[in-house]
């Protein structure tokens, strides 16, 4: 549900004034100001703790400016985990397949924030509506693209023919969030060599493809 701008905000457009400079900040900066407060407050204290509020006071900005570029607390927050995601650099090149290298990215202490971000999503999922819905969204949205990746390496001979593809994507994802509960359930685990390389030969074996290396 989308909040009217708060009475102090300043107009659309022309960004909140700077404490420290007396500047307006662009649109652009303020975002970022936001995502990155929020990203910590979230990552540290939880979905449900976090309150608009409290990210506003942690962004330099008012309640309204957030309001203006996120609809809710839930769209702020999944907007968070995507750009964690996609900041991993554990996407495999353009033209190339590597799910073995993909998944055992995660066992890396380099995506501690993504593995936390990742639990609390699905957490507050059990609680919040509106994040449940958009989690649902987004799974549905990324197990499919992830499937017709999938059947397009099968054709390719890439990928062990006999798999169902949404199967497959779905089990990928299943694997995934296991290693995001590394820090509770295998700390001893979290960046050791051998354990990612145990992971990806494993994901090599069950999809058919060649492991990284």
């Amino acid at each position: 549900m989308r909040r009217p701008p708060h009475p102090n905000s300043s107009p659309q457009g022309s960004g909140p004034t700077s404490p420290a400079t007396g500047r307006r900040r662009t649109p652009a900066i303020t975002r970022e100001r936001i995502l990155a407060a929020a990203e910590r407050l979230f990552a540290e204290q939880g979905f449900d703790r976090v309150s608009m509020p409290a990210i506003a006071a942690a962004s330099g900005v008012t309640a309204g400016a957030i309001y203006r570029h996120f609809p809710s607390k839930a769209d702020l927050f999944f907007e968070i985990v995507r750009q964690a995601v996609q900041a991993a650099p554990v996407t495999p090149a353009e033209g190339e397949v590597s799910l073995p290298a993909i998944v055992g990215a995660y066992t890396t202490r380099r995506l501690k924030r993504v593995r936390q971000l990742a639990i609390e999503v699905h957490a507050a999922s059990t609680r919040d509506p509106d994040v449940r819905r958009l989690l649902r969204r987004t799974l549905e949205r990324q197990i499919a693209e992830l499937a017709t990746g999938m059947a397009a390496g099968q054709r390719a001979g890439a990928f062990d023919a006999s798999l169902d593809p949404e199967l497959a994507a779905s089990l990928l994802f299943v694997l995934i969030m296991g290693l995001a509960h590394m820090e509770t359930l295998l700390p001893g685990k979290v960046g050791d060599a051998t354990w990612r390389a145990f992971v990806e030969a494993r994901v090599a074996a069950v999809f058919g493809v060649a492991a990284p290396g």
